[in-house]
């Protein structure tokens, strides 16, 4: 029979892994585009090449396009069944 205390006992808590002291590489983070590391801090997360930040601007255009259209069908999906249930009650 495994005795439960002892494996729990041997076990190393997940996620509680210590940073290496000698670790060379300094906190960063990545482009969204090309994944080549830039500051932690850089707002938006893209490195300075002129690809990287027009890749970004044609990304988000096209996100805040997707979000209105979405908008717009969820509005005209709503309306043909919220519909006929208000004109119904007002007629």
């Amino acid at each position: 029979m495994v005795d439960a205390k002892a494996a729990k006992a041997r076990a190393k808590p997940a996620g509680n892994a210590p940073m290496r002291s000698g670790s060379s590489i300094p906190p960063h983070a990545h482009c969204r585009i090309c994944n080549c590391p830039v500051d932690v801090k850089a707002d938006p997360r893209v490195c300075k090449d002129t690809a990287c930040i027009e890749e970004l601007d044609r990304r988000e255009a096209s996100e805040r396009r997707m979000r209105t259209w979405m908008l717009i069908f969820f509005g005209l999906f709503a309306f043909t069944f919220i519909g006929p249930v208000l004109l119904r009650a007002a007629g």
